[in-house]
């Protein structure tokens, strides 16, 4: 095939970059990236390369880097690169691997003003992708996949080589003795994505259907346009409604709709409010609780999001959007032996507690709320546990858990007042220096 031509194609049919837009292509030194950055030169794109280097393979990694500073060299191209230690990352945010790199490179690509950032995914990442969605439980415009131009907040991808299959890829790399780097990471089926390319997808094509790639590409082409039938149909019914404004949706009208309209409506407004997510159960208890339209009530879609439906009529809030956290005063002074820590419930205040002098040294006690992925070691048990698992098995809403202080020194959690402190911070006996801390909340009278 001629693979600058059909990506030529591509550019044109779905306008992927307008005249005198900047473009950034992702290389991460593979063959699919690798390719379209030559495509690119052939078809005089001009553009800039930018590599993230994960550190998750070391000198491999590193080695990475150098093809790519070599291979934009080689070409006269602009280099950008950055250095993120995606395990660290991963490990602060409790997130998997997968979902921290994806993180990282969307803070990078987000260093780009006005530009477009093309990628490199192509048909068979189309067809995993499509699986991976399946297997998760996701809806039609989960299940139609990556599109060719996509905004995702300030940042706007293009992928050129959507409808293009990995062998035409490889195949016109190697017509063209054109080197790239192969990451032993792509054969790790400890990672999901790799299990779908290796071992699902083969088996399918085995055991149900030799074009099973076809068949489910044909499959997300249907459901995209469907989708997109679905959402204009949705914009006209929130635009007649009154709905168009993000900060309002019209129940009455709403319920008024076919069902799935009254769950794209939802989705959409979540959505257009800024929600992480919005998954199949959040829009359906929305929806019932709609329906219902008795009193006050509250669904939380996340430690910081939640809908409030009153009599029928739904509000999005957040974290910012509720009260401040209260001001607490913490007061410090050196002693020895201990204060403990009454324990009558996390947030019950004033409280008291005692801290090992030495292992406080110079650093600062400070008080802050809380945050998701928090974790503490709490004394007087194994292991550490994460701050919403406390918070829940103590039985505090989340819509009250930033009304608790977390104390910290070291970049350490070392006291929930009015639950118990950290381990390792423990003031060994009565005549050892400690430091006093006792915290209360503000008065605002």
């Amino acid at each position: 095939m001629n693979l600058p031509e059909t990506i030529r194609q591509a550019i044109d049919r779905h306008n992927l970059i307008p005249d005198k837009t900047n473009v950034v292509l992702g290389v991460s030194g593979g063959a699919d990236s690798v390719a379209l950055l030559h495509a690119f030169q052939l078809l005089e794109i001009p553009c800039t390369v930018a590599h993230l280097n994960h550190g998750l393979r070391g000198e491999e990694s590193d080695a990475d880097e150098q093809f790519v500073r070599d291979l934009a060299e080689n070409l006269g191209l602009p280099l950008a690169r950055k250095t993120v230690h995606v395990q660290q990352l991963a490990e602060t945010t409790n997130q998997s691997i997968e979902m921290a790199a994806r993180q990282a490179r969307h803070a990078f690509f987000e260093e780009f003003e006005d530009s477009v950032i093309a990628l490199a995914h192509h048909a068979d990442d189309q067809a995993e992708t499509f699986i991976l969605k399946l297997a998760r439980g996701a809806g039609p415009d989960g299940l139609g996949g990556m599109q060719h131009a996509q905004d995702m907040g300030s940042i706007r991808l293009i992928r050129p080589m959507l409808d293009i299959p990995r062998t035409e890829i490889i195949g016109w790399l190697k017509k063209n003795q054109i080197n790239w780097r192969e990451d032993a990471s792509n054969s790790d089926e400890s990672f999901l994505r790799n299990r779908v390319r290796h071992t699902v997808l083969p088996m399918l094509e085995k055991e149900l259907n030799p074009n099973i790639r076809e068949t489910i590409l044909r499959t997300m082409d249907i459901l995209r346009a469907e989708n997109a039938y679905v959402d204009a149909a949705s914009s006209r019914v929130a635009q007649d409604t009154g709905s168009s404004d993000a900060t309002r949706l019209e129940a009455a009208s709403t319920l008024k709709q076919p069902l799935a309209l009254q769950r794209r409506i939802v989705r959409k407004w979540l959505f257009d409010n800024g929600a992480a997510e919005a998954g199949f159960e959040a829009v359906e208890k929305i929806l019932s609780l709609i329906e219902e339209a008795k009193g006050s009530a509250i669904y939380e879609l996340n430690d910081r999001q939640r809908v409030v439906v009153e009599y029928g009529q739904p509000r999005f809030e957040t974290n910012d959007s509720m009260p401040l956290a209260p001001e607490w005063t913490i007061s410090i002074e050196p002693g020895s032996g201990w204060r403990k820590d009454h324990g009558k419930g996390a947030g019950n205040l004033p409280a008291e507690a005692s801290f090992d002098t030495g292992k406080v040294g110079d650093a600062p006690i400070e008080v802050r709320t809380f945050k998701p992925g928090d974790r503490m070691a709490p004394f007087g048990m194994e292991g550490t546990r994460k701050l919403q698992d406390i918070f829940t098995d103590l039985k505090i809403p989340k819509a009250r858990r930033h009304q608790v202080p977390v104390v910290v020194c070291r970049g350490e959690i070392i006291w929930i007042p009015g639950y118990r402190t950290a381990r390792g911070w423990e003031v060994q006996n009565a005549d050892s220096k400690s430091i006093h801390v006792r915290i209360e909340r503000n008065r605002t009278d």
